[in-house]
């Protein structure tokens, strides 16, 4: 046999022997959540979203002046009318999920019903951008594009036409298990794609959805971030379905790899923050488990669950923030009587999330995934509240000793954001007391370090009256009025 065509086997046998390695260690949730609703196609798509005609154009739509990007995917196996209850006036980007890879022509195997989806038109008239997510998921996959200019070329060439079809504004490439082989290949599609896309397309807007931890290497993300016009760093599955364990799906620390972490790495490596976004869970994964204890060992996969239905698990069997890595997590035994374990991100986690995206002044954010919050507006106003431009710059803000205080919107219907700010290490107490100042709420009472603070504060339980925010600390007292007029 010739020596060069048994080198070529043995490699592309190492190459399918590291995939489906790579494939059984590590599946990631946009992967994960594709597999489990792929078989419904789109035939099974287009009689769940039936073509519509053009919306009439609004009149008047004004959108929420934002500081930051909030990018959310469209995963199409939403709910038909899923997409009429997103707010529009957060929202700036959505990007519709997915165009899947044909690695054997370099076309796609489906594109989802991104030809007849009424949602391009909708969001438009909102004045938010569509994008398509074009997908490749494993090493063998990423190998067989990588490899090959013809079918990168295809590839380009129907994503601008599909793009060109529907008035797309660009597209988010979401190629996963990438190998350290194709380093540098990776680059030189990324910049071919662009290059072509924006040529035929002025302004087409190029991102990547990219790994929390490049295990091997793969990603040369200074390159890939001078070629893009951000990259999405998607903050979760540092615990994933797989783990031996249940934990945190997107720890903000206490781990060895974490949140703060991956975007700390980015940074560090010369990515430009205003080209960084983070990728938030609108989702967590509920655990087979040994027992009660915290982080217990699984006995099976776990199962991904919307933050919604988390939340509705909590009311049942109450739910524990995590102190050391700042996320939320439930115990429970199930029908079975057998032991469950959920992590996931709520009201009190995301806050932390998003100081954190202030404080490094990125980009903004990414969700996966839209749909799941399923009509609530808690974690649309949770976002408002972080990237108002209005909130952030919000005018009415006692000061006092280093130390300011800010609670909005005011007046409050529902969930009230506040915002206060330490100059140095101290105690304090956080309450809310009525206009005869008999105390209503106590929020917080404990030693705090210098830092920005974001808390999610429910006035759902509150009677519609006047009330007053007390923030006691060593360094003084601040006050500040509000009125809560629950609907």
């Amino acid at each position: 046999m010739n020596l060069k065509y048994l080198l070529l086997v043995l490699f592309l046998s190492c190459i399918q022997f590291v995939s489906a390695q790579e494939d059984t260690i590590h599946i990631g949730i946009h992967q994960l959540e594709s597999r489990q609703f792929r078989s419904r196609g789109d035939s099974m798509l287009l009689q769940q979203k039936p073509f519509l005609s053009r919306p009439s154009a609004l009149l008047t739509y004004k959108k929420l002046e934002l500081s930051r990007k909030v990018f959310g995917w469209h995963p199409y196996w939403a709910s038909a009318s899923s997409y009429l209850s997103y707010d529009y006036n957060i929202l700036t980007h959505l990007s519709y999920f997915s165009y899947e890879t044909d690695t054997v022509t370099g076309g796609y195997k489906t594109i989802n019903g991104w030809d007849q989806t009424p949602i391009i038109d909708y969001a438009h008239q909102r004045g938010v951008k569509v994008l398509l997510t074009v997908t490749n998921f494993g090493t063998a996959a990423n190998h067989a594009l990588l490899r090959d200019t013809l079918r990168q070329i295809k590839m380009i060439q129907t994503i601008t036409s599909l793009l060109k079809t529907r008035n797309g504004d660009g597209v988010n490439f979401d190629l996963e298990l990438v190998s350290l082989a194709h380093r540098s290949d990776l680059v030189a599609f990324m910049s071919r794609a662009a290059k072509t896309i924006r040529a035929e397309i002025p302004g087409a807007e190029i991102s990547m959805a990219t790994p929390a931890v490049d295990w091997n290497g793969s990603w040369d993300l200074p390159a890939l971030a001078a070629i893009c016009d951000y990259l999405i760093v998607m903050g979760y599955d540092y615990y994933w379905s797989g783990s031996t364990t249940a934990g945190p799906v997107s720890p903000m620390a206490g781990e060895n790899y974490n949140v703060t972490k991956s975007v700390d790495t980015y940074l560090a490596a010369g990515v430009p923050s205003q080209k960084l976004m983070l990728g938030i869970p609108w989702f967590g994964y509920n655990w087979p488990v040994v027992s009660s204890v915290r982080k217990a060992t699984a006995t099976g996969k776990a199962t991904s669950l919307t933050s919604v239905a988390a939340d509705a698990l909590a009311l049942t069997y109450g739910k524990t923030f995590d102190q050391t890595t700042k996320v939320t997590w439930i115990s429970f035994k199930d029908g079975s009587n057998l032991y469950r374990q959920v992590w996931y991100d709520d009201g009190t986690s995301y806050p932390i999330k998003f100081d954190l995206v202030n404080n490094r002044s990125l980009a903004g954010i990414g969700i996966w995934a839209l749909s799941y919050e399923n009509g609530k507006q808690d974690l649309w106003q949770g976002i408002q509240s972080a990237f108002s431009a209005t909130a952030i710059n919000d005018p009415i803000v006692i000061q006092k000793s280093g130390n300011d205080l800010v609670l909005f919107p005011n007046p409050v219907n529902g969930m009230a954001t506040i915002r206060f700010k330490l100059a140095e290490r101290q105690n304090v107490d956080l309450s809310v007391v009525d206009l005869s100042g008999k105390l209503v709420v106590s929020i917080l009472r404990k030693e705090l370090p210098a830092d920005n603070y974001t808390i999610l504060f429910d006035c759902f339980h509150l009677k519609n009256q006047v009330y007053i925010l007390v923030s006691k600390s060593t360094k003084g007292n601040l006050t500040r009025k509000f009125v809560v007029k629950n609907n």
